[in-house]
């Protein structure tokens, strides 16, 4: 870890939960006035970011967090680029004079404490495992930056998504997702509840593993998924899911698993990303299938 807050790896791994996007709870200083719209919004939560983007006008967001730029784990990077990336720091958040800071349950104490002394009002997203969790926290995000109409729009349109995503056949061909880290996402997570949703099953159940954890090679040898989607970040940058799309072991397997690169930054988060997840995976779903019961 870099420092305070999420790390790259807390993102692609054991932290990835805290980026499937949550209940919100006001956590610090009192709400503001009803019908106050927050002017200076910061987020410290790579997920808020991409939500932020999609609902805020431009000039309510102050500051995104400090992974916003990095295309390896961000799936709105280029469109944050436009706006200050912000570390979990009381001293450099206050500096951007915000009126609104979103937070998660990996934001630093101290951060906090300083933020609440300062008369910041304070709003916390808590991990949560599943699509429809992901909606929520969209529209309590909206509600408190007072979008609340956008909020149901983007909402509409990602349900509208999910929809079109759905499987047009019967076959439920076995999938497995490896982030970049290595981790693999197992059931009870965002990712588990999206393969299913478009038509896969989720190997990592009959491996055993609930949550986000580690799976060896061998076991994937000896009993592989019919698609192995092995997450990648931007062009140029070495990854662990460029090492499970060249291991020659798994290369063996072409007639039996079709190993896919998929973009790193649509495996962490929920809400308005996935209206980029859900095509994919729906499209990667009739390409296996070839569109047969």
């Amino acid at each position: 870890m870099t420092g305070p807050g999420i790390s790259r790896r807390g993102l692609a791994g054991g932290g990835a939960a805290a980026l499937c996007l949550g209940r919100a709870r006001p956590a610090g200083s009192a709400p503001a006035p009803q019908g106050a719209r927050p002017m200076r919004i910061a987020s410290l939560f790579p997920c808020v970011d991409a939500i932020l983007l999609r609902i805020a006008d431009p000039g309510q967001i102050a500051g995104l967090s400090r992974l916003a730029h990095e295309a390896e784990v961000s799936s709105v990077a280029t469109a944050a680029s436009a706006y200050p990336s912000v570390a979990d720091n009381a001293e450099a958040l206050l500096a951007l004079r915000p009126d609104l800071v979103v937070v998660s349950a990996y934001t630093a104490r101290p951060t906090l404490d300083s933020l609440r002394r300062a008369g910041v009002r304070v709003l916390e997203v808590a991990p949560q495992l599943t699509v429809e969790d992901s909606l929520t926290q969209v529209q309590a995000v909206a509600d408190a930056i007072g979008q609340g109409t956008r909020g149901r729009d983007l909402t509409a349109r990602v349900r509208a998504a999910l929809d079109r995503a759905g499987p047009a056949t019967a076959a439920r061909p076995r999938a497995l997702v490896f982030q970049n880290a290595g981790f693999v996402a197992g059931t009870g997570t965002l990712i588990d509840d999206m393969l299913q949703r478009t038509g896969f099953r989720n190997m990592a159940g009959a491996y055993g593993l609930h949550g986000f954890g580690d799976i060896a090679l061998e076991r994937v040898v000896a009993d592989p998924p019919d698609v192995l989607l092995a997450g990648l970040p931007g062009p140029g940058v070495p990854s662990w899911g460029d090492r499970v799309l060249r291991h020659p072991a798994l290369l063996k397997l072409a007639d039996r698993m079709r190993i896919a690169p998929f973009p790193q930054g649509l495996l962490l988060c929920g809400g308005p990303v996935l209206l980029q997840t859900a095509p994919r995976l729906a499209a990667l779903h009739r390409q296996v299938t070839g569109g047969r019961a």
